[in-house]
């Protein structure tokens, strides 16, 4: 049983960590860049910005273009591209499916816990068949403060009704990590997802490092450190 014993409650991030958003993201940013007369960029150069949401996407679109645009008509344009196709390419991570399969098999309550947006993330989730399967979602935008700040963790902990302590919290981000150990869980690194180069998970002090989603359930029978 290992770590199961007393885990209750299973949280994860989205993007980079449930599911494999970016080449949605990328698509809708790289469409909004051509349109505004910028050069697009390739998904590897994207993808380790996506954490740190469309800003920081389109902040390197702009460094890499070496030319000026108004970036909030750019920012809204690519949101609402992603808004009009947000869940053309995206999908579960290799092997989430059967991680969900088994966390709900053993009984354990699961939710996400995310800074993406909720006019992004709930139709986002309803698009993917997630939306009913989850405990909670709670959305950047849901309360007064995002990740790092626990505030989110503690509330997602409220609404499946389980103690901190008893949850583990996945993400991709150091503020993810940050976020479920302020919120006295464990937090658990997703190798896999979009983590930047210039910030490598080993850094960050998680519980421990996971290099696909299928680790989740190796940890959580106490066979990975």
């Amino acid at each position: 049983m290992g770590r199961q014993a007393h885990l209750r409650g299973v949280l994860f991030d989205l993007d980079g960590t449930l599911l494999d958003t970016a080449p949605d993201l990328v698509l809708a940013c790289n469409t909004a860049a051509v349109e505004f007369g910028l050069s697009p960029q390739p998904l590897e150069a994207l993808k380790p910005r996506v954490s740190n949401g469309a800003p920081a996407m389109l902040a390197h679109i702009l460094e890499a273009s070496r030319q000026a645009a108004d970036f909030d008509a750019l920012l809204a344009r690519m949101h609402r591209l992603y808004e009009d196709n947000i869940a053309v390419h995206t999908r579960l991570f290799a092997g989430m499916d059967a991680v969900l399969d088994e966390v709900e098999s053993r009984g354990l309550s699961w939710g996400i816990v995310t800074n993406k947006h909720a006019r992004f993330t709930e139709p986002l989730l309803r698009s993917l068949g997630l939306h009913a399967r989850a405990g909670c979602a709670i959305s950047g935008d849901t309360l007064s403060e995002s990740k790092p700040h626990p505030m989110p963790m503690l509330e997602a902990c409220r609404r499946i009704n389980v103690a901190p302590a008893a949850c583990v919290y996945i993400g991709d981000a150091r503020r993810d990590i940050e976020a479920g150990q302020n919120a006295g869980m464990a937090a658990l690194a997703a190798l896999y997802g979009y983590v930047p180069a210039d910030d490598p998970a080993h850094r960050w002090g998680a519980d421990a490092l996971l290099k696909e989603p299928l680790d989740l359930l190796a940890w959580l029978d106490g066979e990975l450190a």
